[in-house]
């Protein structure tokens, strides 16, 4: 099923790609027709060496950043799994060893979960933002929206209704995964207001709100609340979705959003940290 979905992720010029780098030899319909050919190709050293090698081809600027992001995330998949440690940032200064790569091992070499760290990398290549007008104490007010902002998606939840709670709740799992995994650096750094702590803490229903505060040493800081909140987003979505096979996948990654970060942290690390200016042309607050 991964296969196929690259078919519709992946356009002509990256298939074409692909074959020839691969040693494949296969065109777009040659992918067509034997889908599970392009796990083996973005796997290929080759494949690697092409994008990313001393003698990159000079050719690729016409692929798409999920190409980019499904070839480094096949390539962390097989080094993590020869890796002796990884690092975990503990504070905006202090990055220490951890020594349970194999956890993380596991994790990367599902095919479902790759693609879902592929995915997700891919939604945030472009984020909207703008101006928005909401109601308070009977006046209007204009406040700024922008989808990198936890706060604002999360007070979207207000005057939303039942149906679209789901997406929402999805991209606010979407957002503290991404910040905390490729973008750990800023938000370690990011204190929050205290009116803004308490409208995230809102999105989640009042019983959770204490173990949220348990989880925590500091209530202002941005990172640990987006580790804490981040799968009980992800559970919301799945309890709102309506989809058997999102409630499945939304499930399964809200038990496993500590290893999806660390994943995340672990690609970045290696590989994205210096192209995330290309790759993700906005900057976190």
């Amino acid at each position: 099923m991964s296969d196929s979905r690259y078919l519709e992720l992946l356009g002509e010029t990256d298939l074409a790609l692909l074959g020839r780098a691969s040693g494949l030899g296969l065109d777009a319909a040659g992918f067509r027709a034997a889908p599970a050919a392009i796990t083996t190709a973005l796997s290929a050293e080759g494949t690697f060496a092409s994008l990313f090698g001393p003698e990159a081809e000079p050719t690729v600027t016409g692929i798409s950043p999920l190409l980019v992001f499904a070839v480094l995330v096949h390539r962390g998949a097989a080094e993590v799994a020869t890796a002796g440690y990884v690092t975990e940032r503990v504070s905006s200064q202090l990055v220490v060893p951890v020594f349970d790569s194999e956890q993380l091992a596991v994790f990367a070499a599902d095919v479902q979960r790759r693609l879902f760290v592929v995915e997700l990398l891919g939604s945030f290549t472009r984020v909207m933002s703008g101006p928005r007008w909401e109601r308070r104490a009977g006046r209007w007010h204009r406040r700024r929206f922008s989808e990198l902002d936890p706060v604002s998606l999360a007070l979207l939840l207000r005057d939303s209704p039942g149906p679209e709670r789901a997406g929402i709740y999805r991209r606010l799992g979407d957002l503290a995964l991404f910040l905390s995994g490729v973008f750990g650096d800023h938000s370690a750094r990011q204190t929050l207001s205290g009116v803004d702590v308490e409208r995230l803490l809102r999105s989640i229903p009042e019983s959770e709100r204490a173990g949220v505060m348990a989880e925590l040493d500091r209530v202002d800081a941005l990172a640990p609340l987006l580790r804490a909140l981040g799968p009980r987003w992800y559970r919301l979505a799945a309890r709102t979705s309506i989809a058997p096979a999102t409630v499945r996948g939304l499930a399964t990654i809200a038990e496993e959003f500590d290893l999806a970060r660390r994943f995340l942290v672990f690609v970045t690390n290696r590989y994205l940290f210096e192209r995330r200016d290309r790759l993700f042309p906005w900057q976190p607050g």
